[in-house]
């Protein structure tokens, strides 16, 4: 017996006990019937019933499913998994097979992420170097910010690519840079 099917027994329980509290003790006890109950409690099941039914879940369209190429998904690679299959209206484990069949063995959004913030933290950089007037820093920065988006463009069209060699250890000297700025200012 299912969670609605219980609240409902004891609904139906609770509204006998309330109607058996009304009767005269001096009497035999008569079974509630639903022509006896009270017509708001009768109304009450009927919307309990409806409820039930409109709140199941649905299966999407196998044909839906079907028509699912790699460039719909591409569009929420910058989602969560889970945020991205409830957008294309699919369960998530739906959108994991549907992920293998395309090649895709991990959902890319953490290293799309990462890029990201690669970018952002580029792009504040260069500015800094800008208005400390290096023109040299600024365009290697610059430079650097154009690789990791012809990047993050190569893993948005092949998500089954692996991140570079060379961005992974820029990835982490920034981790450490920020790392040890922390402990110094923690120091001071």
């Amino acid at each position: 017996m299912d969670m609605a099917e219980e609240s409902k027994d004891k609904f139906h329980h609770s509204a006998r006990v309330l109607a058996m509290l009304g009767q005269d003790l001096n009497c035999l006890p008569h079974p509630i019937t639903e022509s006896r109950m009270p017509e708001n409690l009768q109304q009450s099941d009927k919307l309990e019933s409806d409820a039930v039914v409109k709140n199941k879940k649905k299966r999407a369209a196998t044909d839906h499913i079907a028509r699912i190429a790699l460039a719909d998904l591409a569009k929420y690679f910058d989602l969560p998994i889970a945020e991205a299959s409830r957008n294309l209206k699919v369960g998530l484990t739906v959108l994991k097979r549907k992920c293998r069949e395309l090649g895709i063995p991990r959902w890319p959004h953490r290293k799309i992420k990462s890029l990201d913030t690669l970018i952002r933290n580029l792009q504040e950089e260069a500015t800094r170097q800008e208005r400390e007037n290096k023109a040299a820093a600024a365009m290697a920065v610059t430079k650097r910010q154009k690789m990791l988006e012809r990047e993050k463009e190569g893993i948005e069209s092949k998500p089954f690519m692996e991140i570079q060699n060379e961005t992974k250890r820029f990835r982490q000297d920034v981790f450490k840079r920020r790392h040890r700025a922390r402990v110094v200012n923690k120091r001071c």
